[in-house]
């Protein structure tokens, strides 16, 4: 396995009184103007990472629940094929017929990658909210629609770079999906558009230790509230990165552990690793491919 896994997080800073009307009658999707700037926002963050020297260019790239408008999705396919990027990205709200909405995320893996070279075709992989807000529902009912839940649970393989899980905003607080992640991923990768940021600052460090791997959470700059965290024993090397602050639009690299942290995930002998936690060696038995 590789040693280290570089993610990318693009916090852009998407406001959504400006961009989704509760008002009846109108679009459930988000108003030209605010698409437009979060766009800008976008490809800025981009090419900030582009004059990234060769060694610290991202293998995946992150950005937050509800920022990707709709018409925008195929051009962010064109950026991951050029840049040889996996790109993780929260789609604004999607109507899914019987007056039905989706909050979806897209999972776009150029042909080539992990090689940081030009390709032509990628592999585009959705995965749903599970759990809406209250914030949510209240919005759809205004709007006369429903929110339509996504059940699945997904984990990717990544080849050498480890297993991932990813969820958005409130399915980070869903105690099942820990459950079957548990011995089964070497990063939890979140997106999210959420105010209660200090909550998810807590539950990163608790996941962390409970499911056993790397949390990464990417927040929306309006409120602030990225954060990333790995099982490290030594507390100063367990918070690897942390954000706070409103109206913040950040670009930033973080390396996660891969190599070390498999071993561990392996075995109980003392590491630079916290121990792990009770039932893991059950968690394993059921997949052992790990």
């Amino acid at each position: 396995m590789k040693e280290q896994l570089k993610i990318g997080l693009i916090q852009t800073t998407v406001d959504l009184n400006l961009a989704w009307d509760s008002a009846k009658g109108t679009p459930i999707t988000m108003h030209k103007y605010e698409a437009d700037r979060v766009w800008e926002e976008i490809k800025s963050g981009f090419s900030t990472i582009k004059t990234e020297a060769e060694e610290n260019i991202p293998q995946i790239v992150i950005l937050p629940e509800l920022t990707i408008p709709g018409h925008r999705k195929f051009a962010l396919g064109k950026i991951a094929n050029k840049m040889g990027l996996v790109i993780i990205a929260g789609l604004d709200f999607v109507e899914s017929g019987d007056d039905n909405v989706k909050n979806q995320a897209v999972i776009i893996v150029p042909n080539k990658w992990p090689q940081k070279t030009k390709g032509y075709r990628s592999e585009i992989i959705y995965f749903g909210k599970r759990f809406f807000s209250n914030e949510e529902n209240d919005y759809f009912k205004g709007k006369e629609r429903n929110g339509l839940p996504t059940p699945f649970i997904h984990i990717l393989d990544a080849g050498d770079f480890g297993r991932l899980g990813v969820a958005i905003c409130s399915d980070f607080f869903d105690i099942e999906r820990f459950t079957i992640y548990k011995g089964k991923i070497h990063h939890l990768l979140i997106i999210s558009y959420n105010k209660d940021v200090s909550s998810f600052f807590f539950l990163a460090e608790a996941i962390s230790r409970l499911v056993y791997c790397n949390v990464v959470v990417c927040n929306t700059g309006h409120y602030g509230g990225s954060v990333v965290f790995s099982p490290y024993k030594e507390p100063y090397k367990r918070n690897i990165f942390k954000l706070e602050g409103k109206g913040l639009f950040n670009v930033q690299i973080v390396s996660l552990p891969v190599r070390s942290l498999d071993e561990a995930m392996k075995t109980d002998k003392a590491t630079e690793f916290k121990s792990r936690p009770p039932g893991y060696d059950e968690a394993l038995l059921k997949d052992k491919s790990l």
